[in-house]
């Protein structure tokens, strides 16, 4: 008798409330809360990618090179290394231009010029030792360091682990910019 008295004031063992409800109440009950989940999940998902594009949003303040450039960014100018890629470098203090570094330097400056939004993507390792920004740098949602290697402007270099992310997609356009003899690989 005295299990018994436990048992029905225990009201987590038995709850009064979906002893009433029954099975098919506490299966709407059940759908109901699964469906309140998913749909917080996929709207919280969707907030947190647009703030992180729009912290990551930034302006041209200087171009410096093609595969540098000095960007507005979180209040103050910041120096960019454009991550995986290598460009033809300008002449400094009365040296010649390497071949297609003004090329490179100009298609860069079209680029960002042209863009409505100019965005960067970091990698694993935010700067490196120079305290230069690194980054996939966007042009309205074009990858720049992409389009420089595709057109033969930029070559696929300085890949140091875990700043690889995307190693492979930049060599597929390397290699293409090669058979297809476009840019510095026309002289190949």
């Amino acid at each position: 008798m005295a299990q018994q008295d436990n048992r029905k004031n225990n009201k987590f063992i038995r709850p009064r409330h979906l002893k009433k409800l029954g099975l098919p109440g506490m299966i709407v009950i059940l759908l109901l809360f699964i469906g309140v989940t998913v749909y917080n999940d996929n709207f919280a998902g969707e907030d947190t990618e647009q703030e992180t594009t729009a912290d990551n949003e930034v302006t041209v303040d200087q171009h410096i090179d093609g595969d540098t450039t000095r960007f507005n960014y979180n209040g103050s100018s910041e120096s960019f290394r454009y991550l995986i890629i290598n460009t033809p470098e300008i002449g400094r203090d009365g040296e010649q231009d390497e071949p297609y570094a003004q090329e490179a330097f100009e298609r860069t400056q079209e680029l960002l010029d042209n863009a409505d939004t100019i965005t960067v993507e970091f990698d694993e390792e935010e700067k490196d030792h120079y305290d230069r920004y690194l980054a996939y740098v966007y042009a309205d949602d074009e990858m720049v360091n992409e389009v420089l290697v595709q057109e033969g402007l930029a070559s696929v270099d300085y890949v140091h682990p875990p700043n690889d992310k995307y190693e492979d997609l930049l060599k597929e356009a390397e290699q293409e910019a090669k058979n297809e003899g476009a840019g510095m690989w026309s002289a190949q």
